[in-house]
């Protein structure tokens, strides 16, 4: 299949086109396949701008606390998450949507970097016949280039943006299945937000690889990881045999969350 990285993946009307079926990984972008801290802090620098300057002031630094793990903050999963909290409810969804739209347009492609060995990995997937595809609520600018620079793009089947997660994520994945020819159990969604990118999937049957770095021991998840890297040999054994891990779940070895 050629890669089309600007439109998402959608079903497909002609029956008589449908593809060969393939496992399909998809991953999340920020947290996960894009690692360093400098987009988030970015975006807090633009929330704290549009905020008073003390409670600027503590944004700034509660976001930084938040990020070395000495501040907790209940049901944050992810540091735009904490940026909101910490932003209490002095600006509506429009100015926090501008914050960080503002933040995207100056995002340093090279102040963060894919997490190692993702390039082999996804190489050892490919070779597998394994579809890779970049679900990411993120608009495609700073991304497409982001993906170019760390030479991933080539290594993706399709880059899904401004994916609307939560509430969208299920369609894009049965949109997904579908391109791909893939049932539930044959996909596995890796990501470090539960509701964005753990729930969905497992809702529709397919694996839910969760990299819960902060310990909020959301769940269920099919495997639950603090880092991408640690998600590896999971990832590996999906796709020897796609479907096993969704059929152990509860096997011996997981790490899954708690109910």
């Amino acid at each position: 299949m050629t890669p089309d990285r600007t439109r998402p993946a959608s079903p497909r009307s002609d029956a008589a086109a449908a593809p060969s079926p393939r496992p399909v990984l998809v991953l999340d972008f920020d947290g996960t396949v894009c690692v360093g801290e400098a987009p988030v802090l970015g975006y807090a620098e633009q929330v704290a701008g549009r905020l008073p300057p003390s409670a600027g002031e503590r944004v700034r630094t509660g976001i930084r606390e938040f990020l070395a793990g000495s501040r907790a903050l209940p049901d944050c999963e992810d540091g735009y998450q904490a940026v909101v909290a910490l932003s209490g409810q002095d600006l509506s969804q429009e100015d926090l949507s501008a914050a960080y739209l503002a933040s995207r347009a100056e995002l340093d492609v090279d102040a963060t970097h894919p997490p190692n060995g993702l390039t082999q990995l996804l190489d050892e997937l490919r070779a597998a016949g394994v579809a890779a595809v970049l679900v990411t609520n993120a608009p495609l600018v700073g991304v497409d280039v982001w993906l170019a620079r760390h030479e991933l793009a080539e290594r993706l089947d399709a880059v899904v943006p401004d994916a609307g997660k939560p509430t969208r994520m299920r369609a894009v994945l049965s949109g997904i299945l579908t391109e791909f020819g893939a049932a539930p159990a044959h996909l596995a969604s890796v990501g470090d937000v539960w509701r964005n990118d753990i729930e969905p999937a497992m809702a529709l049957g397919a694996v839910g690889m969760y990299l819960d770095r902060f310990g909020t021991g959301l769940g269920p998840a099919s495997r639950t990881e603090t880092t991408f890297e640690a998600m590896y040999p999971h990832i590996r054994r999906w796709a020897r045999d796609a479907g096993a891990v969704a059929d152990d779940r509860t096997g011996t070895d997981t790490q899954s969350s708690p109910n």
